[in-house]
């Protein structure tokens, strides 16, 4: 008998028109914050965005962690420690414009969970790997969002989204302890527009 050993996974979700079309709306606020000393990506630009009205956390997010939480044991994503039950809460949300060359190093999020939402995606993976220098390689990474983490033999192993625009609209859903980076494109001068999150517990709301 075959068994598969328990581990955490992620969510994936290909985000409604109506959802993305909010989204948009919020990335092109005349006055975003940057935001680039807060995070690690090595970007041009990556600002601030605001969840009006907790729009986005309460017709999108609240489900997805209810899903999580269904899927996966509660000691694989709440912390211990707490001595009473707390409400989440979307702490942190920004936009990342990221330009040919640019990449974002291996690193993970605060909170408790995290999210990834492709907005726009101008290059291909399957096009850059036939590029000289990706072509000949046994380990073919342009434009590819990489999950990092340790298997049961304690390899480092990976989950790799080799990205497309068919990708537009896909989010992912993950705890935020998850090792994760992104890997540079090279053959368009348009931006990969991505948008992020952290889900935290929220100590002044109480269940």
């Amino acid at each position: 008998m075959f068994k598969l050993f328990n581990n955490v996974g992620i969510i994936e979700h290909s985000l409604s028109k109506d959802v993305l079309k909010k989204l948009n709306t919020y990335i092109k606020k005349p006055t975003l914050t940057e935001a680039n000393k807060n995070l690690a990506g090595n970007l041009s630009k990556s600002f601030t965005i605001k969840d009006e009205d907790d729009w986005f956390f309460n017709n999108v997010l609240k489900i997805t962690i209810q899903e999580y939480e269904a899927q996966y044991t509660p000691e694989a994503t709440v912390p211990s420690v707490l001595t009473k039950s707390c409400k989440y809460k979307l702490d942190e949300f920004w936009v990342n414009f990221q330009k040919k060359y640019e990449f974002n190093p291996v690193h993970h999020h605060t909170g408790v969970f995290s999210f990834v939402v492709w907005i726009k995606i101008p290059s291909s993976y399957k096009k850059e790997c036939e590029l000289p220098f990706v072509k000949n390689s046994n380990t073919k990474l342009p434009n590819t969002f990489q999950f990092l983490f340790i298997n049961t033999l304690g390899c480092i192993s990976s989950l790799n989204y080799n990205l497309e625009s068919s990708d537009e609209g896909k989010m992912l859903f993950f705890s935020s302890q998850y090792n994760h980076c992104v890997y540079p494109f090279y053959l368009s001068n348009k931006e990969r527009i991505s948008i992020s999150g952290n889900i935290s517990l929220d100590p002044d709301n109480l269940i």
